[in-house]
């Protein structure tokens, strides 16, 4: 362990503590707090053709001449990759082998004869990645019996060790077993930040899955550049706590995550995070009672269909005052348009009033500090009324994972065919999601505040060029304005002003500005 505590002393601002990552001082939300590249990666076989097959830049890429089944983006990649795996696979081929390539037999293959070729290399060359003696022995620490073995192939096992066999690597099929269980609890989803985060590749990251644990409520997450792996702190952390991140799919139930969890830790783990068993448990009460509607997939796409065609956002606001009056008069069923009014104005009632520019409830003059201040001393104690209101209501199919994943779905549909209205009101609708979902500044909820501010904004030149409401354009024009801001703030803590995703919406506002001005001066 002594080895891991030396490298995990040379990131800033964290230490080993009973075994977990822990802050050393106080870090500040945004902070990278831990970077490393895989042990091993391969690209998803989608993506195989489009990514450097050793450092999974998209580039130009070189088929290898030999085996025709590789791809890299320079002669330092091929020569890195034939060092450490490609050696023993690239056999003279006349097509591309690949053409099938399941992506776990793929990582299982490299990982081992990256094993293997670790020894050699540190004989034979001194630039070998400094890093790698460091995640094997992370690696080694997994103890396999940690993983269930539901989704354990045997065949797959026998027939790469099978593989393997003729070369001066040969691996046992027990030894690769026990390689196998510690591969599927150390394997991440490598998502592009360049690239509207689609999953990319996969990768093992071994001192990540030994040291962080895991939280449904996290307070840190990991994003990527091409294969190298960073943690976030997604909010300030103090001396001594530990450092969360979310291993499995947050838009589930309790019983599905602890379900996913156990098949990656053993059946013994209990997660006991503030949205299993504390503050924040509502949500999963008040999903489980949407879950008991029993809407399947072409359920919610159909009910989310029909309510972006209906959705009139200033009659929701009339609808909001109308209930605020007579302290929420008893409603029967919650559909998208609804439940994004109503668990906006309970949950998040500064973005809210911002949003729609009502001088009223909303006169701070800094939205940033604003949404800050709601963030971080208030979001948790609103959050548990939101859903409490929620549970009040009989009926609330907006808040089902059926109609989430519709959403998602349908938010790609429209934005492909320029639908920005419709567009616009499905991202909304998930915007509210992510955030009773996610905790602020997750990346996924980063990303899609970007995805509204663009939306909001390309819908209300649809809606100007057809014409409406001056009050609706009103709305519009304030709400755009609320999103760019929010957008700026959570791209810059998540990603970093080095992102495509910062030079999209320095570009947005930029536009959107230049707009307004022309408007004030006419």
């Amino acid at each position: 362990m002594k080895i891991l505590d030396s490298y995990i002393n040379e990131q800033k601002g964290v230490q080993i503590q009973e075994d977990r990552l822990v802050a050393s001082e106080f870090i500040k939300g945004g902070s990278t707090i831990l970077v490393q590249p895989p042990l091993a990666s391969v690209p998803l076989p989608a993506k195989r053709h489009q990514r450097c097959n050793y450092c999974l830049r998209k580039a130009q890429l070189q088929c290898c001449s030999r085996c025709r089944s590789a791809y890299f983006c320079s002669n330092e990649c091929f020569r890195n990759a034939w060092l450490h795996f490609h050696r023993v696979l690239c056999e003279p081929q006349e097509t591309d082998i690949y053409k099938d390539v399941d992506a776990d037999r793929w990582l299982l293959e490299r990982t081992a004869l990256t094993l293997h070729s670790h020894a050699r290399l540190n004989k034979q060359y001194s630039h070998s990645p400094t890093h790698l003696p460091y995640a094997i022995h992370a690696l080694q620490l997994h103890t396999p019996t940690s993983c269930t073995t539901s989704d354990y192939n045997q065949s797959t096992v026998d027939a790469v060790a099978q593989f393997l066999e003729p070369f001066d690597c040969q691996i046992s099929s027990e030894e690769l077993s026990v390689l196998w269980k510690r591969i599927q609890v150390c394997s991440f989803p490598i998502l592009d930040p360049d690239q509207q985060l689609e999953p990319v590749a996969v990768g093992v990251y071994p001192i990540t899955s030994l040291f962080v644990g895991h939280s449904c409520r996290p307070n840190a997450a990991v994003i990527y550049k091409q294969g190298t792996q960073s943690i976030i702190t997604l909010e300030d952390i103090l001396p001594g706590e530990s450092i969360t991140i979310a291993y499995v799919d947050l838009i589930s139930t309790k019983e599905q995550r602890w379900t996913e969890l156990r098949k990656k830790f053993g059946q013994d783990y209990k997660c006991d995070c503030i949205r299993c068993q504390g503050d924040l448990a509502l949500i999963d009460t008040a999903l489980e009672k949407g879950e008991s509607l029993g809407l399947t997939a072409d359920d919610g796409r159909k009910l989310l269909s029909e309510n972006l065609l209906s959705w009139s956002i200033l009659d929701m606001l009339r609808d909001a005052e109308v209930r605020e009056k007579d302290s929420w008069s008893p409603i029967q069923v919650l559909e998208p348009p609804q439940f994004t009014h109503f668990v906006s104005r309970i949950a998040f009632p500064t973005v809210y009033y911002a949003s729609i520019d009502d001088k009223k409830h909303h006169n701070s003059p800094s939205l940033y500090k604003a949404y800050v201040k709601e963030d971080r001393a208030h979001i948790i104690q609103r959050l548990p009324a939101a859903m409490t209101a929620l549970l009040n209501v009989p009926q609330v199919p907006a808040f089902t994972i059926a109609t989430i994943r519709a959403a998602e779905s349908l938010l790609l549909e429209h934005i492909a065919e320029g639908n920005w209205v419709k567009t616009s009101r499905c991202a909304l609708y998930l915007f509210v999601i992510y955030r009773v979902i996610y905790p602020p500044f997750h990346p996924k909820l980063s990303y899609h505040t970007l995805i509204l501010a663009r939306s909001g904004w390309n819908a209300l030149v649809e809606m100007e060029l057809i014409g409406m409401e001056r009050k609706l354009e009103r709305i519009y024009a304030n709400g755009t304005r609320t999103w760019i801001e929010l957008a700026k703030d959570a791209i810059d803590t998540t990603f970093g002003r080095e992102s495509n995703f910062w030079r999209d919406i320095i570009e947005l506002q930029w536009v959107y500005d230049r707009e307004q001005k022309v408007k004030g001066a006419c």
